[in-house]
């Protein structure tokens, strides 16, 4: 079998609500030359039972499905390693299983990629917020900063994986493998060293990508302990990165400062005031650095944090939540 343009590649876990929509969109894409690869993280629900039915209903696909099942459940982070380790496209496409996709999205992506002799192409997004659909515009240029620059920053440019096509041979170096256990922000982790390996990166300047806000089993839903120590791995693997490939110092300044935009979401995102005090710990040792690049409210929850003023900070963030979801 001649090698595929693109593989599809899906983590499954917890999806049965779903898995149906974002299967059917996948397997009903207008571009032919798809390899699709899901990968069963030991997922507690029917969900695998779910995709099995849709798949039925795309005879034409089903000689290029695979579907991958781990022996235990190892995680998000090991499960995206699972699906690169058996994909075969020329370009590998992650997709969310909470999520959905235009019809078209491959075909447009994989022609700007061959058109363009491309590495990486981005495209915009859907955000899918629980009353509005928000269109999320991204950007691999901006004050002449390079997108590798600009991904690090994660000012104008975001650090998923699944609004971008990418060549499978960038996952080749060791360093964009996940680490096991990394299942927060490990898209960060990976997509950052694609986008400085990669030669070539464009843009197309529409969204196919529907990403689901609303899927309350979703990791990055609310906060959990484990997202605190997973972003501490993150970004101390990712100074070690900068610093081990001789780097500018411009760059080093790129991930402090992503590393304080990471922080103060945390807190904003922090429904209760034990999460609230982890929050703080991170990166206090060069938050004030950065107050003044932050937002009013991000400052204030910066500020109040910082000084442990926790009390004040947790009801400041309540009103600021009750604000957000009124406009």
């Amino acid at each position: 079998m001649n090698t595929p343009a693109v593989s599809i590649v899906v983590p499954i876990y917890n999806v049965s609500k779903y898995i149906e929509r974002c299967a059917h969109s996948l397997l009903g894409q207008s571009f032919g030359d798809i390899e699709y690869v899901f990968v069963n993280d030991c997922t507690p629900d029917d969900s695998i039972e779910i995709l099995q039915s849709v798949i039925n209903l795309y005879p034409h696909r089903k000689e290029r499905v695979k579907i991958i099942h781990h022996e235990r459940n190892r995680g998000v982070g090991a499960a995206r390693n699972t699906c690169i380790a058996h994909a075969t496209g020329t370009y590998i496409q992650f997709i969310d299983a909470d999520d959905w996709v235009e019809a078209d999205m491959i075909e447009h992506m994989y022609t700007k990629a061959v058109s363009k002799n491309a590495d990486i192409v981005v495209s915009d997004m859907f955000v899918e917020e629980k009353n509005a659909t928000v269109y999320s515009k991204e950007h691999i240029s901006y004050n002449n900063q390079t997108p590798f620059q600009l991904l690090l920053e994660q000012k104008y440019l975001s650090w998923a994986l699944w609004n971008k096509l990418m060549k499978r041979e960038l996952y080749t170096h060791s360093e964009c493998t996940i680490p096991e256990g990394l299942n927060y922000s490990e898209d960060l982790h990976v997509c950052i060293r694609l986008f400085y390996f990669a030669q070539k990166i464009v843009k197309i300047n529409r969204a196919f990508y529907h990403y689901n806000k609303t899927n309350e089993h979703s990791i990055t839903y609310k906060n959990r302990p484990f997202h605190y120590e997973n972003m501490k791995l993150v970004y101390t693997l990712l100074k070690d990165f900068v610093q081990k490939e001789n780097l500018d110092e411009i760059y080093l300044h790129a991930v402090e400062h992503g590393m304080i935009q990471d922080k103060v979401q945390i807190l904003i995102d922090s429904t209760n005031y034990t999460h609230l005090k982890q929050g703080s710990e991170l990166f206090r040792n060069i938050e004030m650095k950065y107050l003044k690049d932050l937002k009013r409210g991000e400052k204030i929850t910066l500020f109040l944090t910082h000084y442990q003023l926790f009390i004040p900070a947790h009801i400041f963030l309540i009103a600021l939540r009750y604000k957000n979801r009124k406009k």
